[in-house]
């Protein structure tokens, strides 16, 4: 169960990162096309001509700001979410019994990986921040607040304060997998050391 919860947090790690990256997408100008798209898109609250060329600018540089971010983090929670998912496999095909001392690897990973999770997650917000604090992002609220749109400010998002709870599980869910893999080491040796009753294990 505990193998399975580190597969969950960190593939909902690898989600919130793809969200908030895909929040940066480019403004699409569909005032200037007339029509029906002036009519729904138009009006005061869109932005044409050299307007609509600036905010364009401006999110793709914000695009790019953002990108190593949500590729580190992304192949973070994708590299921890294999591992889990390769102990949760060997888990049921009862490799650790037959060769416990993969269970204390699977414990001193554990440790290493529940430790490493504390850098990694204050280089995750320490970066966003500083994308946050930059002039282009400031550039792009104003340019936004200015017609009106909202959900463009320079802080947190929901996925990525998300994407923070997620991380604190995950320094807590492998140190507790790496205890239950020093119990389990203790139990197979336990039973390895009783004779065989014919059922086996």
């Amino acid at each position: 169960l505990c193998q399975v919860l580190e597969v969950l947090l960190n593939l909902l790690l690898v989600i919130c990162a793809g969200v908030s990256f895909n929040a940066s997408e480019t403004y699409r100008d569909y005032g200037s096309l007339g029509g029906i798209y002036a009519y729904y898109f138009g009006g005061a609250n869109t932005f044409t001509g050299t307007e609509a060329e600036k905010v364009k600018k401006l999110d793709t540089q914000f695009y790019q700001l953002k990108l190593p971010i949500a590729t580190a983090t992304m192949a973070f929670g994708g590299a921890l979410m294999g591992y889990a998912c390769l102990m949760l496999l060997l888990g049921l095909l009862r490799v650790p019994f037959r060769w416990p001392v993969i269970l204390l690897v699977e414990c001193v990973l554990g440790v290493i990986i529940g430790l490493g999770y504390i850098p990694a997650m204050a280089f995750h917000f320490i970066k966003l921040q500083e994308a946050y604090n930059s002039q282009i992002c400031k550039d792009r609220n104003e340019m936004y607040a200015s017609k009106g749109h909202q959900g463009f400010s320079c802080g947190f998002h929901g996925a990525e304060i998300a994407s923070g709870l997620f991380g604190v599980f995950g320094i807590l869910a492998f140190p507790f997998s790496a205890w239950l893999a020093v119990r389990a080491f203790r139990r197979v040796r336990e039973l390895k050391k009783q004779p065989q009753d014919g059922h086996g294990f």
